[in-house]
């Protein structure tokens, strides 16, 4: 499975998650942008959502890799935009590179869309 269907499922869930109950919202800074970091900490991809309330929704079901953060991560080479229906939302996604850009949105889950393909920023 490619990572933006591992990605796209689970901001899927999260927002029905989020339609259904009320979660416990993670302590921390408030903030929109998903940074994702390998394992030596460096940004490889970003997903920014239209508020703290759903980066953090996501975030709980992403892993260890990913935290919501106030201010946009820098030095992406490359974007791409995503609709998640539902609920209809678009969301900008930043990556690392143009080739992180090309494997991560090869490939979308049911009900992901790819919008506006990789460009440069």
């Amino acid at each position: 499975m490619h990572l933006i269907t591992r990605l796209a499922t689970v901001a899927a869930f999260a927002v029905l998650a989020g339609c259904a109950s009320q979660s416990t919202v993670p302590a921390g800074p408030p903030g929109k942008h998903l940074v994702y970091r390998d394992n030596n900490g460096q940004v490889i991809r970003q997903f920014s959502y239209p508020d703290d309330a759903f980066c953090r929704r996501v975030e709980a079901m992403a892993g260890r890799s990913a935290r919501c953060q106030a201010e946009s991560a820098t030095g992406m080479q490359a974007r791409a935009t995503l609709r998640y229906n539902p609920p209809g939302v678009l969301v900008e996604g930043h990556y690392a590179d143009m080739a992180r850009c090309r494997a991560d949105t090869s490939s979308m889950s049911p009900g992901v869309q790819l919008v506006n393909p990789c460009t440069a920023p």
